[in-house]
C-alpha cells in the first residue's frame, strides 16, 4: 500500500505589515490577489499517485506590487498544473518549467503595472508514490523533520553581505527576473520517504522570527498538522510577527 500525506497551510498578515503579500498553493487552492491570510488553516489528506503539489510565495516591491506578484505567480502555477500532467514529465522538468512559466508571468505583470520592480520568492513541494521534490527560488525555506532530525531543503538565494551589516541580504534568485539579465535558476533536491516524515515549507514570516530549533520542537511536541501550523503562526507572532506568515506542513502516513 503506497504513501499517503495530511497536510495543512495557514496564511497570517502578523502583526505589523498593513497587507499580506504572501500567498500559497495548496493542491489547486490559491488566495485572493487582496486578502488577509487564512482564518484557521486548511486540511486536507491526499493520495501520493495524484502527485500532490504544494507552494509559498513571498511577494516583493512597494505599494500593491507585492501581493500582485505573489497572487501573480500562484495563479500561474495553478494554470501550469491545470495544463500539465505531472506523469508525463520528470518531476525536475516539471518543476522547472513551472518557475519559468511563473517567471514569466510575474515580468509580465510588472511591465503592465508600470513597476520599477517586483518580484516573489518561491518553495514548492511535489510529492510523488515514493519520492518528495523540493524546488526553490529566493529565501522561503523547505524543512525536514525525520526521527528527531531536521533538515533545511531549500537553498537560501541571498547576496553576500559584510559581517557588520544589518540590512537583510538581497535575493540572487527570485519569480521576476527579466531573462536579459539574469538566468533563473531554480535550486531542486529530491529525498526519498518514510512514514512519519514532516515537511514544512514557509515564508521567512517564520523563519525570520523562529529559530531552527524553536520550529523543529513545535514539530516535535505537536502531531496533528492543522494545529502544528497554528503553533507556529502563533510562536511567530509572539516572537513579533514583523512580517506575513505562511506556512504549509505535510505529514507521510
Amino acid at each position: 500500500m503506497g504513501y499517503k500525506i495530511d497536510a495543512a497551510a495557514g496564511c497570517d498578515k502578523g502583526r505589523i505589515r498593513q497587507k499580506n503579500e504572501d500567498n500559497l498553493y495548496f493542491n489547486g487552492q490559491i488566495l485572493p490577489e487582496e486578502h488577509d491570510g487564512l482564518k484557521y488553516p486548511v486540511e486536507k489528506s491526499f493520495d501520493l499517485n495524484d502527485r500532490p503539489l504544494f507552494a509559498v510565495f513571498d511577494g516583493m516591491g512597494g505599494e500593491a506590487a507585492g501581493e500582485t506578484a505573489s497572487w501573480t505567480a500562484a495563479s500561474a502555477a495553478d494554470q501550469f498544473v491545470k495544463e500539465h500532467t505531472a506523469y508525463l514529465e520528470s518531476p525536475g522538468d516539471y518543476l522547472r518549467g513551472l518557475c519559468q512559466i511563473a517567471n514569466e508571468a510575474v515580468c509580465t505583470a510588472c511591465d503592465e503595472l508600470e513597476e520599477e520592480r517586483m518580484g516573489s520568492t518561491l518553495v514548492s513541494l511535489l510529492f510523488t508514490p515514493d519520492e518528495v521534490y523540493c524546488c526553490n527560488l529566493g529565501d522561503s525555506r523547505a524543512f525536514r523533520y525525520r526521527e528527531n532530525s531536521f533538515q533545511q531543503l531549500s537553498k537560501d538565494h541571498v547576496m553576500l553581505m559584510p559581517p557588520e551589516s544589518k540590512r537583510k541580504a538581497p535575493l540572487s534568485q527570485y519569480l521576476g527576473i527579466y531573462p536579459e539579465e539574469l538566468t533563473l535558476v531554480p535550486y531542486i533536491a529530491k529525498g526519498d520517504l518514510q512514514a512519519g516524515d514532516l515537511y514544512l515549507i514557509c515564508s521567512d514570516g517564520i523563519t525570520d522570527m523562529l529559530k531552527n530549533i524553536e520550529i523543529c520542537n513545535i514539530l516535535r511536541e505537536e502531531e496533528n498538522v492543522r494545529l502544528c501550523v497554528e503553533k507556529l503562526i502563533e510562536a511567530a507572532k509572539e516572537k513579533g510577527g514583523r512580517d506575513n506568515i505562511t506556512a504549509v506542513l505535510c505529514r507521510v502516513e
